[in-house]
This record gives structure tokens, C-alpha cells and sequence, in this order.
């Protein structure tokens, strides 16, 4: 019986081995394009992992990009309405520093 199970495995074997999917697999160019592959997509130093990280880096730094040119383009027009009117310039100071006139009082209200 177990020599009847051998032979049967080893007739399997030989049957499977002939047919078109395993001569395919046993060709040397598909063996070295499947080495190429998983060598270009985990070991190289510029594999496709560390390129897509890459990628999703330069994009998030491109919306930081974005998010500090809109701040300086703000800052810049804050900047230039202050020094261009004395009265929005008055109005910053008492609002940002709290200044006041002599004889003024401030009353601060804070909302929780």
C-alpha cells in the first residue's frame, strides 16, 4: 500500500511537471524577471517601497508649501494695511496689546 502511494505521488509528479505552466515557470527568463522584480521591489537601495514613501512625503510637504505661502501672503497684507492707516494701526494695538488712552479703562471679557 505505501508502495502504491509513491508511485502514485511519483506519476502525479511526472504528469504535473510536463505541462505548460511548469515549463513556463522552469524557463530561465521568467525565473530572472521574477528575481528582478522582488529585488527592485524590497532589496535596492531605490526600491519601489522607499519610492512611494518618497512620494507621499513630497506631497505632504507640498500642502506645508501651500499652507505657508497663504500665511505670508496674509502676514504681508496685514503688514501692509497697518503701516498704509493710522486708524487700523490704532485699532491693532488696542485689540493685540491692549493699549489705551490715558483716560480710558479696559475691561476684558473672556468666554469659557
Amino acid at each position: 500500500m505505501q508502495k502504491e502511494k509513491v508511485l502514485n505521488i511519483k506519476g502525479f509528479w511526472h504528469s504535473w511537471k510536463d505541462t505548460v505552466l511548469m515549463r513556463f515557470i522552469r524557463n530561465k527568463y521568467f525565473l530572472a524577471s521574477v528575481i528582478f522584480v522582488v529585488w527592485v521591489t524590497f532589496f535596492d537601495s531605490a526600491s519601489l517601497i522607499n519610492w512611494s514613501k518618497v512620494v507621499v512625503n513630497i506631497g505632504e510637504q507640498e500642502k506645508q508649501k501651500q499652507y505657508y505661502k497663504d500665511a505670508v501672503k496674509t502676514a504681508e497684507e496685514k503688514i501692509n494695511e497697518l503701516t498704509s492707516n493710522k486708524d487700523s494701526l490704532e485699532k491693532f494695538a488696542r485689540e493685540q496689546y491692549l493699549f489705551k488712552e490715558e483716560y480710558e479703562d479696559i475691561f476684558i471679557v473672556e468666554f469659557e
